[in-house]
């Protein structure tokens, strides 16, 4: 029994070992659009027809939100901006509102042909979609 239970123990331990070597700190796993797509399915539980019609659309719809999202910017990189580089930065922040806004407008008429009001209602509730990396400081240090 003793030795079972040591076999059993190695084999956990190796297992653990080998399985945290491919994980560095930082990274975070992307998520596909389509595995986005059918996490939002199943969370607004939907049948399968439903679910066939939507996730194809939903999919198109993220990637539409995804390409508004702006370049990553290094720290310290807004330090030294001339007052016409912040004034053309901001301008380009208010285009991609815009068109953020056009396209959440566009697909809500969509979504309203394949789901029901209330599932339209519980899909715009969610976080940006197209958001890959979440935020994860505490609200304080944002500001």
């Amino acid at each position: 029994m003793k030795k079972l239970m040591v076999a059993v123990m190695f084999v956990l331990a190796t297992g653990t070992a080998v399985s945290a070597q491919d994980f560095k700190p930082g990274m975070q796993k992307q998520i596909t659009s389509e595995q986005r797509a059918k996490m939002m399915a199943s969370r607004l539980m939907l049948d399968d027809k439903t679910s066939a019609e939507f996730v194809p659309l939903y999919e198109e719809y993220v990637n539409k939100l995804s390409e508004c999202r702006p370049e990553r910017r290094q720290r310290g990189e807004g330090q030294g901006l001339s007052d016409k580089e912040i004034d053309e930065q901001l301008k380009a922040r208010f285009d991609r509102q815009e068109k953020r806004l056009s396209i959440q407008r566009e697909y809500y008429d969509k979504f309203k042909e394949v789901l029901t009001i209330r599932q339209v209602k519980q899909l715009y509730d969610q976080p940006n979609p197209a958001r890959k990396f979440p935020s994860r400081t505490p609200k304080a240090q944002r500001r």
